[in-house]
């Protein structure tokens, strides 16, 4: 008896050890790390009901809006929960990530992911920009039902991302510098920026800008993909059910020009539905003129805003917010005051970085990894680091 028993402990010790040694496998070594992931990780690293804002969407998020900078401008604390190439096949589920460990002033969901048409859908929900979000997110009964709804092929590969990846010792060492920041922002409980990512370039564009115009153009609408559509009205259903009196949808600045007025006409229909609804859409495309935007110098391509747009744009939606929605900036303790003033000073070394290389003509996609982090420390503010 005594033996048996014996036996089952080793063979539980055994199976316990397999367990955790794929665990960390698969969370820090066999896995696909990039700018997605650090975004995604580092959102659950936030303290629990700390932030006062929280934007989700695709990459006009993380290209138009600066947290860093929000903080330096107005005092509020604001993260950005967006996965590159993200559709609103995502957005609910990634709705009850947030709304798992933050219960901020307001949620902003930059629609972008609803307006893809029946080709560019089909691009996108390649099993690569599912994955950017899934692969990333907590494994609890939010993703089992994303699973169920969105798993492309095998739907144990999702639920265990080892089966994926288990090739990727070929990535390294590029897959290790990400993997070593998202550790040390584990370690540090926070990362400095906030999930950007952003450009050295300014747009020129060999077409005419529609965006002073737009204004005119209200009534134009075409129909959503009937997927996209379908999930977008799943989403606001359950913000109505669920009684979010603090969800605000929003279309974030491009430059809008002949080829691409067809999905402006596209967010024409996302908010008649959006506000079918009862919630508010806010479409910042719609001219420049009160945001201050030139799309001369703030684009680095024709959907997303360089650093000096980010800036821009930054102060402008946080002051839209504040005055508009009742975000109040929170009074924060000694610890948190310095976490953020320190979020704020590698902003400021990002963007005079980023200014830097734009004058030189170097072209480059800046997002927060360890390399990116150590450049920083040359351009803190005096005292800063």
């Amino acid at each position: 008896m005594k033996g048996k028993v014996l036996r089952t402990i080793k063979l539980l010790s055994l199976v316990l050890a397999l367990a955790l040694s794929v665990g960390l496998l698969q969370e820090y070594v066999l896995c696909h790390a990039d700018h997605n992931r650090q975004r995604v990780k580092g959102f659950f690293d936030e303290d629990k009901n700390s932030l006062d804002v929280v934007i989700l969407g695709a990459s006009e998020v993380y290209s138009d809006f600066a947290p860093g900078f929000a903080y330096e401008h107005s005092g509020i604390t604001s993260y950005l929960y967006a996965t590159q190439a993200n559709t609103v096949l995502n957005y609910k589920a990634q709705l009850k990530n947030i709304l798992s460990t933050q219960k901020p002033d307001l949620i902003v969901i930059e629609l972008n992911g609803a307006l893809y048409g029946d080709e560019e859908l089909e691009e996108v929900t390649r099993e690569a920009n599912l994955r950017n979000y899934a692969d990333n997110a907590p494994l609890d009964l939010t993703k089992l039902e994303w699973i169920k709804d969105n798993a492309l092929g095998d739907w144990q590969e999702y639920l265990f991302p080892i089966m994926k990846y288990h090739g990727v010792w070929s990535d390294f060492p590029s897959n290790m510098l990400y993997q070593k920041t998202i550790i040390e922002n584990h370690t540090r409980g926070h990362n400095y920026l906030k999930g950007i990512l952003n450009e050295t370039a300014v747009y020129k564009s060999v077409r005419s800008s529609m965006n002073p115009y737009l204004a005119d153009s209200a009534d134009g609408k075409q129909p959503l993909d009937g997927l996209s559509e379908e999930r977008l009205r799943d989403l606001l259903q359950f913000c109505r059910d669920e009684k979010l009196g603090n969800v605000v949808f929003a279309r974030f600045p491009h430059v809008v020009d002949g080829l691409t007025y067809n999905r402006f006409e596209r967010s024409n229909m996302a908010g008649d539905i959006v506000r079918e609804y009862g919630f508010d859409y806010l479409n910042f495309e719609v001219g420049f003129a009160q945001t201050g935007l030139d799309e001369t110098t703030d684009f680095y391509n024709q959907d997303h805003l360089n650093v000096y747009g980010q800036k821009k744009f930054t102060a402008y939606l946080t002051d839209y917010l504040m005055k508009n929605y009742g975000v109040k900036a929170e009074e924060l303790s000694g610890g948190k005051k310095d976490e953020w003033q320190k979020s704020a000073d590698y902003y400021e070394a990002y963007y005079t970085y980023s200014d830097s290389l734009i004058k030189l003509g170097v072209r480059r996609e800046l997002s927060e990894d360890s390399d990116l982090i150590d450049t920083l420390e040359k351009f803190l503010p005096e005292n800063a680091a």
